[in-house]
């Protein structure tokens, strides 16, 4: 790598939670560097998810477990401690978890990241990358879209999850007000008449997302959920401890010996009193050990076979969804279908739509009024939905994921090139790596990975020692500049 200039200039691309808290990390340790994060959103740490405006959307993991500091666990609690009036009365569940409000959790993240902005350790600029260049000494130019442009030794990238791609037999309907395209399009949502007939397409958080805003708006008409195998996320059981189970010593011999191990530590942890969902603790905590013990074709049998059972697992609904999901259910008007979208077309003011029911030959059909799509993020097409991964790609600075997981990454969450050539320039954070590193969707996760990048970061940053001589016929001292921080 050729010479770096000093202090490093660190552009973060992307302010939700993990752009935030790299930058949070990197501020703390008062490195000699320069720390700027591009994110068009008015506060750092909200990103797409906290920055819901919508009270029934709801953290899916109790507070305790929630924290931009993944050495103090207990820093969200806290600051909910601190502050009384943040958690609203229908956020404890009936164990005692919080469940807040997502656009909390938002809040505590900015709060954590005002003195820093405020000291001008990190400069937020509000803008979004248009498109990269090549610059001196092996640096990158950034074009923004306010017509400036900024230079980056190190670029983070931290863009966090692409939106859903929009099925192929929906693609008549872009623009039309019976689609909706996203589970985040609030006003697309709102206008979603009472008595609408409405299908979704998924069945996970997205889905529990919708469910809960259209019952909060008065929503009384019927709601199918349509995906493969017609599986719903699951609830959060009654807490408890995390399992004791050990999935990664003695090593694993690959995915079959994975679900064996998983099946038997069910039994084992409900024999102990506690519920299933102690053993996904344990696995998702052990995620990443485990993600690096499979090899590729492993991966690719876990990706084909398992990932759906592990979604509807691991990816759990707070309980005041599972409560509005099951009250639907009973009260008839919430289900559950499995099959594959065949056609939507439109007709007298609705929609037609068929789909081909899983086991079966012959295709139904059924009239709703809107459809909603929640299948999950389309990581295989995150250079193509983002002009700035688009222009690092074609200057061949990245490549994608060959399992369809976001970017190509490896060691150190250092990107590979479309040579598959390790980047020292250019590092990875966030979703965008999960084919890397195996569960980086959560905040607790990427808290985890952004500690370990800025320690990465912290070693470049700091430049190479200074060797003064002493006295004459005497050793050589090492100096070191001191650690300070920069706007």
């Amino acid at each position: 790598m050729n010479a770096i200039h000093h202090p490093l200039r660190v552009v973060i691309l992307g302010g939700g939670f993990t752009g935030a808290a790299l930058a949070w990390q990197l501020a703390r340790l008062r490195l000699p560097a320069r720390i700027t994060v591009v994110e068009p959103r008015a506060e750092l740490g909200r990103g797409l998810a906290y920055s819901a405006t919508d009270p029934a959307h709801r953290l899916n993991v109790p507070a305790h477990r929630m924290s931009i500091d993944p050495e103090n666990r207990a820093d969200f609690g806290d600051w909910l401690a601190a502050n009384p009036g943040a958690a609203d009365p229908q956020a404890a569940a009936a164990n005692g978890d919080l469940y807040v409000q997502r656009a909390v959790f938002g809040r505590y993240v900015a709060d954590r990241l005002a003195p820093h902005l405020a000291s001008g350790a990190i400069r937020h600029i509000r803008a979004r990358v248009s498109d990269i260049a090549r610059g001196a000494d092996d640096g990158l130019l950034l074009m923004l879209s306010d017509e400036s442009r900024i230079h980056a030794d190190l670029l983070v990238l931290a863009t966090g999850h692409p939106a859903p791609a929009l099925p192929r037999p929906l693609a008549g309907l872009a623009g039309s007000a019976t689609l909706v395209a996203g589970p985040d399009d609030a006003q697309a949502l709102a206008s979603v008449p009472q008595d609408a007939r409405v299908l979704i397409l998924g069945a996970g958080l997205g889905a529990a997302d919708v469910i809960a805003t259209l019952d909060r708006q008065g929503h009384r008409g019927q709601i199918a959920c349509l995906s493969r195998r017609g599986l719903r996320a699951r609830g959060q059981g009654d807490g408890g401890q995390d399992s004791e189970a050990d999935f990664i010593d003695p090593p694993l011999r690959g995915v079959s010996d994975l679900l064996r191990r998983v099946r038997h530590a069910v039994v084992d942890d409900q024999a102990r009193g506690q519920g299933w969902q102690a053993t996904f603790w344990r696995l998702r905590a052990q995620a990443p050990q485990i993600w690096a013990a499979l090899d590729q074709p492993a991966r690719r049998r876990f990706l084909r076979h398992l990932r759906v059972w592990w979604d509807v697992h691991r990816y759990r609904l707070a309980p005041q969804a599972e409560a509005v999901q099951a009250r639907l259910a009973d009260q008839g008007r919430l289900q559950f279908l499995a099959g594959h979208l065949l056609a939507a077309d439109r007709r007298d003011g609705g929609l037609d739509v068929r789909w081909r029911p899983r086991g079966r030959s012959e295709p139904v059909q059924a009239r709703f009024d809107r459809v909603i799509v929640t299948t999950g993020p389309a990581q295989d097409r995150c250079i193509a939905a983002n002009p700035a991964l688009g222009a690092l790609a074609g200057l061949g600075l990245i490549a994608p994921c060959p399992l369809g997981l976001g970017l190509a990454t490896t060691q150190g969450c250092k990107a590979l090139d479309a040579r598959g050539s390790v980047s020292e320039r250019i590092l990875i954070a966030g979703p965008l790596a999960r084919g890397h590193l195996g569960e980086l969707t959560g905040a607790p996760e990427c808290a985890a990975q952004t500690r370990d990048i800025a320690r990465e970061i912290a070693r470049r940053a700091m430049p190479a020692p200074i060797l003064h001589p002493g006295r004459t016929g005497g050793p050589l001292h090492v100096t070191r500049p001191e650690a300070h921080s920069r706007p």
